[in-house]
């Protein structure tokens, strides 16, 4: 299941992310985790070295790898070049299944205590003034568009802060749940009304984890403004002190009252269900934007030729359970 870890910049929400996927990879959960923020932190929260991160392909900056495979032999994508971020999947295309080895994973991914890491990347010095984080997070639509996993295997993304994951282009609705991260202030906690605003009419789950709570008042004052969407609250860490310091650690030493808390947040991905039909029912809705507001003049083509009225992920997945 996919879960996004959002919220204010500063928040907290990348490390967050990454103390939940070591908590996955500690009970031999499958996980993949994409850093999906412009600020291009939670690679080394997870350990991988600042070597390891600079040598990384990077889906939003190394993108013909992705829309080569994405295409495929699907008649509906004439060119790798038409592939835009809400470019849905069809018969033909290039699918990306969790635990099958493919041109993406070979391209992107690394992998680390068992823990698989890929990024979309961030701007160049030749990007600064020509283009604005969305070709980034455009890349990270496309691949979640294509992607086919299910019950027990765990995609965490860490979003890009605020509520743009919601406002820019439906990515919020590739995820089975959100995780909003909020500090105890009106500001952080105003992240919360927006995300909800943007994600309601489309059923986005959203869950909140209070951060930086010092005392009882903290915890009231964020849960008298996101009410039962509050899980619970995270508070003073030690272990996180350290992390933050470059020390590691096992997961396991982290404190008792926080690891509740991810525990928490497992419990509540187990729990969810993914509907592929209410999926691609969102999906097509925001690709028609799309091709009508500025995709079809920048393609010079009709992009609505992409949706396959014929495709269904869960008529996939079937199948592969049969032939198992």
């Amino acid at each position: 299941m996919r879960i996004a870890f959002c919220g204010k910049g500063g928040s907290g929400k990348s490390t967050v992310s990454s103390l939940y996927a070591r908590y996955l990879a500690s009970k031999e959960a499958p996980v993949l985790v994409i850093d999906g923020d412009i600020n291009q932190h939670l690679g080394e929260a997870i350990g991988f070295s600042e070597e390891e991160m600079q040598n990384l392909p990077k889906l939003g900056t190394d993108q013909a790898a992705l829309n080569k495979y994405v295409r495929g032999q699907n008649p509906g994508i004439l060119e790798e070049t038409h592939v835009v971020e809400t470019t849905p999947a069809g018969n033909g295309s290039g699918l990306i299944w969790f635990n099958d080895n493919n041109a993406v994973f070979d391209t992107y991914q690394i992998e680390r205590d068992g823990i698989r890491f890929m990024s979309v990347g961030g701007h160049s010095n030749e990007d600064v003034g020509a283009t604005c984080f969305h070709k980034f997070t455009g890349a990270f639509g496309v691949f979640l568009n294509h992607l086919i996993d299910g019950p027990g295997e765990y995609v965490i993304g860490d979003m890009c802060a605020g509520a743009d994951p919601f406002a820019s282009c439906s990515l919020a609705t590739r995820f089975d749940a959100i995780f909003l991260v909020v500090e105890p202030t009106l500001k952080s906690t105003g992240v919360y009304d927006q995300c909800r605003k943007y994600g309601d009419p489309f059923g986005v789950k959203i869950f909140v984890i209070g951060n930086k709570v010092e005392d009882e008042s903290d915890e009231t004052f964020i849960r008298d403004r996101v009410g039962d969407s509050l899980i619970g609250c995270i508070g003073k860490s030690n272990f996180v002190r350290n992390i933050e310091k470059g020390f590691r650690q096992d997961i396991s030493e982290l404190e008792p009252e926080h690891l509740d808390i991810l525990k928490k947040i497992k419990d509540i991905t187990d729990r969810q269900t993914r509907d592929w039909a209410h999926y691609r029912e969102v999906g097509i809705h925001f690709h028609k934007q799309v091709a009508e507001n500025w995709g079809n003049d920048l393609i010079n083509t009709d992009l609505m030729q992409q949706i396959d009225p014929d495709f269904r992920q869960e008529d996939l997945m079937q199948e592969r359970r049969k032939a198992a």
